[in-house]
């Protein structure tokens, strides 16, 4: 009898079989092949939850487009940008990793920030402003610049 008892526990084992390593495999690729999509939607979330910077250069580009339509005369160098107004000065400059608008030679305001690349440029009436943000995006934008009004004499 003791020889039967050792027989049946050594027959009702389970082991690991074909079906449950085939079963198991299917589970583990299956959740292998869902976690790039999970990234990829936290990354996606992550970018949506950062758009201050996308903000804040929409308000930059509508705010300097507005200030060239008004220009009377524009003058672009590779670090800044002067606008002549109805006789008032704007500058717009690197300023370490900023730019920076100064009204007149009076003060200055941030406009851009987190930006350590900046590089304005002209090409005939076009202005181009390339900006590397800090965490790497790169952003770029062209403007018509305003054809130089000529000063009238009212001297009749």
């Amino acid at each position: 009898m003791s020889m039967m008892g050792e027989k049946s526990v050594l027959n009702n084992q389970k082991g690991f079989t074909l079906l449950d390593s085939i079963f198991s495999m299917f589970i583990l690729t299956i959740i292998m092949s869902v976690i790039p999509l999970i990234i990829q939607s936290f990354s996606a979330i992550d970018q949506a939850i950062s758009v201050e910077e996308d903000f804040e250069w929409n308000l930059f580009l509508i705010d300097f487009r507005s200030e060239l339509v008004e220009a009377e005369k524009v003058r672009v160098y590779s670090n800044r940008i002067l606008i002549d107004k109805n006789n008032f000065l704007t500058i717009y400059e690197t300023y370490g990793d900023s730019i920076r608008r100064t009204f007149n030679n009076k003060g200055h305001e941030i406009v851009l920030q987190y930006v350590p690349s900046v590089k304005f440029s002209q090409i005939d009436q076009m202005l181009l402003l390339h900006v590397v943000f800090s965490n790497g995006v790169k952003e770029e934008a062209r403007f018509v610049i305003p054809p130089e009004k000529e000063e009238t004499n009212d001297e009749g």
